[in-house]
């Protein structure tokens, strides 16, 4: 009897383990309602790739890097940078039994990267840099290669945003607005899990509320979304904002 009674309590233990295992993983990202101006970051460069170029990313990243950036619509060649855009990031991953360090950090990033780029993408406004002819008396060089606006042939639109309309600038890039606060957690069967992904923007330009204005579209868009292996992960990111 005793036998029999060991069996049966084991083999339910290995089921109601089994059946855990098996949960989905679902993932929830939370956002700050504040943006912050951080000019033309790469947001990719410094968020993704960021992440991934770090040592040690197999299990976990911390990381605060601080970028110059611009953020005119007309960056003359003698302007400096004028914002000091900072970016932290806070990462923990794979411990998580039965599922790889590498699938959470990799549903992580994508959620996380996908919000972000969801709710800035609406921000953006033209950054053109080293411009020339900003002044009746500057002359304009003879480009080596493409230029972004003004004068014969620009890559991106025939008249700059700046005051002379015969100004031309080399290059152009997306300036943003981005939460303060972007978080991922994980969660199965409700119950919170370890792993675990924060970025923190801040900069020297006065914030402004507005962000959680988008969440419900966002939450819409990546209703659909398979953040990571479909073995482990439910489908659909939740998306939320705090005020």
């Amino acid at each position: 009897m005793r036998f029999n009674t060991f069996t049966l309590l084991f083999a339910l233990a290995v089921w109601v383990g089994d059946a855990i295992a098996n949960s989905k993983i679902k993932v929830e990202v939370r956002y700050s309602d504040r943006m912050v101006d951080v000019g033309n970051l790469d947001l990719f460069k410094s968020t993704w790739q960021e992440i991934y170029g770090a040592m040690g990313n197999q299990q976990s990243v911390v990381s605060d890097k601080t970028f110059k950036t611009f953020t005119k619509g007309c960056t003359t060649w003698a302007d400096k940078p004028a914002i000091n855009a900072q970016v932290k990031i806070n990462g923990q991953w794979g411990r998580i039994p039965g599922v790889g360090p590498h699938d959470s950090r990799e549903a992580l990033v994508k959620s996380v990267w996908e919000v972000l780029k969801h709710v800035s993408d609406p921000t953006g406004w033209d950054v053109f840099t080293n411009c020339y002819g900003t002044t009746w008396q500057e002359g304009i060089p003879q480009w080596k290669g493409p230029h972004a606006c003004g004068g014969r042939n620009p890559t991106v639109r025939r008249q700059c945003l700046c005051s002379i309309g015969s100004a031309e600038c080399e290059n152009h890039s997306w300036g943003h607005k981005v939460p303060s606060v972007i978080q991922a957690n994980l969660y199965r069967d409700g119950v919170l899990l370890p792993d675990m992904l924060q970025i923190e923007f801040a900069s020297q330009s006065a914030t402004a509320k507005g962000g959680c204005s988008r969440a419900e579209t966002v939450g819409g868009l990546l209703a659909g979304l398979v953040p990571g292996v479909g073995a482990y992960f439910s489908i659909g990111v939740l998306v939320f904002c705090n005020l």
